[in-house]
Formats: C-alpha cells, structure tokens, sequence
C-alpha cells in the first residue's frame, strides 16, 4: 500500500522550495509520503528541464505521481476518440517516467440526476470512450480507475465497471455524503474494484431550516468527523483486488489555514493513518 496526500497544499507546506512541485515532493519525503497526483497534460506541458529533474527526484526518493487523465467524455464522440489516442499515447511515454501507480479518471461536468442525457446513456458513453483506457492502461500495467467526483453513486461505478473490463475504482470517502449516498453501502460495492482513494474526512449535519433544504458537508481532520474511515479501510483490505498496491491519498479539508493549524491536522490525520495501519 501506498500512502500519499493530495489537492488541499496549504502555504504552511510549500515552504520546501520555490518551485511548487518541488516543494510538494519535499513534502511527502519529510512526512514520510510516497505519492501525489498530477494531471496528464500538466505534465504534457511542462518545461522538459524542470520535468526531468522532477523525475530524478521521484527516483532519488522512492516517489510517485498519480497521473489524472480528465476530459469531456461526452462531446463529440469522434473528438473523444482522437483525444483519447493522444492522451494514451501521452501517458504511455510519461506515465513510467513518473512511476506512476495508478491512473484516474473521471466526469464532473454531468450527473445522474441531469435529465438528459439520461444516467442510462451516460454510463453507455463512459462505457464506450473509457474501454481504450482501461485496455491500454492494463497492457502498460499501471491500474485505471475512475473516480466517484460527486457525480455518480458507487453503485453506477460498479455497474460500469462490470461492463468495461479492466476498469476499476479511485473511492473518494468523502465524496459519498456529497451525492447524497451512505458511505458503508457504498464502501461495500466498490471495494472489489477500488485501486487506490481519496481518503477523506468530514463533519456533515441536515439542515431542515435552510432554503432550500440541504445536507452540511463540512471540514474535518483525518478520523475525526462522520466518514467510517477505520471501516472503510477493513473492507479494503479484505475486499480490494490489490490491497498491497492500493493508492492511498490523503486529501485533508482542514478546518483552519491560519497559523500553524494545517500541520497539526496534517499531524492528527497522520496519527490517524498509522493507528488504522497498527491495527
């Protein structure tokens, strides 16, 4: 198992280096870490002299990059096609230069309760345009999965995955409450497929008073709000298909950017972590 963190970079931890990426590496090597995300055109796109010794440093140190390779999947299918080969292509010549464990995916831009298209035909595109990823990423050996972004329900991911082989699971924790489902039935479908997460916490509350009525999804310190964390982690290690290798991010809501609040979060969570590890 991989443990990295993700997303959430206070000032308070990119004081490492004046380049940002640098400093995010710094970060995870002094915090014991091993890996954190980049997207794929990021990285297309980068100057090749910074890029390489950003791949030096990740040798050096034992690090990792989750490459994210995120587009429209439902503009025009052949546009989607040909973006797609080039990503791949992309991926392919940089993806093992920054050792990556694992690739993600996702969607964002629709729902499942957008009308139209309907849930229906969207899991039939995604099924369509993601099936040349899954096929490439499983021959390059670097798992592929997609991410429940607040999107679809971990349910409609298992679905999809049953029908696109090779295709697994990037679980964001937190993610559950934010689409309206419950986290344990949730955590349970997806494990079988789950190559790595989001591991995140927060603090959630109804509100029957606001206007219109909605559901608080708040900040919370690793382990200490309402995402059953510890058994999230049990499932995953009975249940996923490669626990050993599972990509485990960190992604820290903290409560305060002030001071010197977001290393004590960091710090707690961490301890967090490790408890569910001692375990």
């Amino acid at each position: 198992m991989t443990w990295g963190y993700a997303l959430i970079w206070a000032g308070q931890f990119m004081e490492r280096d004046p380049d940002p990426w640098m400093a995010k590496l710094k970060f995870l090597v002094d915090y014991g870490l091993q890996t954190t995300g980049i997207g794929l055109r990021e990285l297309v796109e980068m100057d090749e002299a910074r890029r390489d010794a950003i791949v030096q440093f990740l040798s050096d140190h034992d690090l990792r990059l989750t490459v994210g390779l995120w587009m429209d999947y439902f503009a025009d299918r052949d546009e989607v096609r040909r973006n797609m080969d080039e990503r791949l292509e992309q991926l392919g010549r940089l993806g093992p230069l920054v050792r990556a464990p694992i690739v993600t995916t996702g969607v964002a831009t629709l729902h499942r309760f957008v009308r139209e298209p309907s849930l229906e035909r969207q899991m039939d595109r995604l099924a369509d345009v993601l099936a040349p990823a899954a096929a490439y990423c499983k021959e390059i050996g670097i798992p592929f999965g997609i991410e429940n972004h607040g999107d679809y329900y971990c349910s409609d991911l298992v679905g999809l995955c049953e029908r696109t082989p090779h295709l697994g699971i990037f679980l964001d924790t937190g993610n559950t409450y934010l689409i309206g489902e419950a986290p344990l039935p949730a955590f349970r479908a997806a494990a079988p497929y789950v190559i790595g997460t989001h591991f995140k916490d927060h603090h959630v509350r109804p509100v029957p008073d606001g206007r219109p009525l909605h559901f608080e999804v708040g900040a919370s310190v690793i382990g200490e709000g309402d995402v059953p964390l510890r058994e999230c982690y049990r499932l995953l290690m009975e249940q996923a298909p490669d626990p050993q290798n599972l990509a485990m991010q960190i992604e820290l809501i903290m409560p305060s950017f002030s001071g010197n609040d977001p290393v004590d979060a960091l710090e707690k969570s961490l301890a967090f972590i490790r408890s569910l590890e001692a375990a």
